[in-house]
């Protein structure tokens, strides 16, 4: 195991600054980061990373933020997966760090957007993978590193996520989030698409079946499904993450993209903001992580 990249001090501040960041982000409407050619040249897509150090430093190659100063880097699912404590803990929690310092870095042009397992981290909602509780693994590798200031840095850690976006909407046509709800055809369950406008209500938004939760955890790749998403937000194109893809991409349906950094195939999408993608053109922009 690497040294510890941070102290508990400078932990905690990175996700402090990053909090304020993500509430003074100018490019900000509500819980949506807004990109057109106002402001923005290209955006840089990323899929869940789950800890994936080497996909992490070839996404910031990829971006190369300070040669391109009009590029906007977007990053999603950072926690539970990656490097392992050998007394037992995942590592994670540093790359979240990372993340969050980027922020700090970028406060304009780097984005982090809500998913399910951040989702957890926030709610304390338990999520088991291979018998293992993640959020027990995450609390013990915090621990590993910080000892008893663990819940200071944790603490610090909620302030960043309850601030982070929700989504990323592109040149009025492009939207990106960590998935998209379920069922939307049912009269049955209901979807508020006013969270995106809005100050979220933790106790309906982010617990089970709320709003929020039902937008990072959905996987309802039906066509109608996805049209009657991207109806609802104005979109031609929806670009999530979510849904494991050992290739690194998948097209569920015709307009619909599923990227993954969390593996050896690591995939990205770089969008120009001047371009308009569309249902027979978005693909060619899904791009290995690793090429230069």
């Amino acid at each position: 195991m690497n040294p510890i990249p941070f102290t508990a001090d400078q932990a905690i501040e990175i996700f402090r600054t990053a909090a304020e960041a993500n509430n003074s982000t100018a490019v900000r409407d509500g819980n949506l980061v807004m990109l057109d050619v106002r402001n923005a040249k290209d955006v840089l897509l990323t899929g869940d990373l789950h800890g994936h150090e080497a996909n992490y430093e070839g996404i910031l190659q990829k971006a190369d933020l300070e040669k391109n100063p009009e590029r906007h880097l977007i990053f999603q699912e950072v926690c539970h997966g990656g490097p392992q404590y050998p007394e037992g803990g995942c590592a994670s929690h540093r790359m979240l760090t990372r993340v969050a310092e980027m922020k700090t870095r970028y406060p304009q042009r780097v984005h982090h957007i809500m998913s399910n397992h951040e989702l957890a981290e926030l709610t304390c909602y338990p999520i088991q993978k291979n018998r293992q509780l993640l959020n027990t693994s995450f609390a013990l590798g915090m621990f590993r590193d910080y000892g008893i200031r663990a819940e200071e840095v944790r603490f610090a850690m909620y302030s960043y996520l309850e601030t982070c976006p929700l989504a990323v909407k592109i040149s009025d046509h492009v939207f990106f989030s960590h998935s998209i709800p379920d069922q939307l055809d049912s009269r049955e369950r209901f979807f508020d698409e006013t969270i995106f406008y809005r100050a979220l209500d933790p106790g309906s938004d982010l617990i089970r079946d709320g709003s929020v939760y039902r937008l990072v955890w959905g996987r309802d790749y039906r066509q109608a499904n996805a049209d009657l998403f991207a109806q609802m937000l104005h979109a031609e194109i929806l670009v999530c993450g979510h849904e494991p893809c050992p290739e690194g991409f998948k097209f569920p349906n015709s307009r619909q993209a599923i990227i993954d950094c969390s593996g050896q195939n690591a995939y990205c999408m770089l969008i120009p903001t001047a371009d308009r993608l569309t249902q027979w053109n978005y693909r060619t922009y899904v791009l290995p992580v690793h090429s230069y």
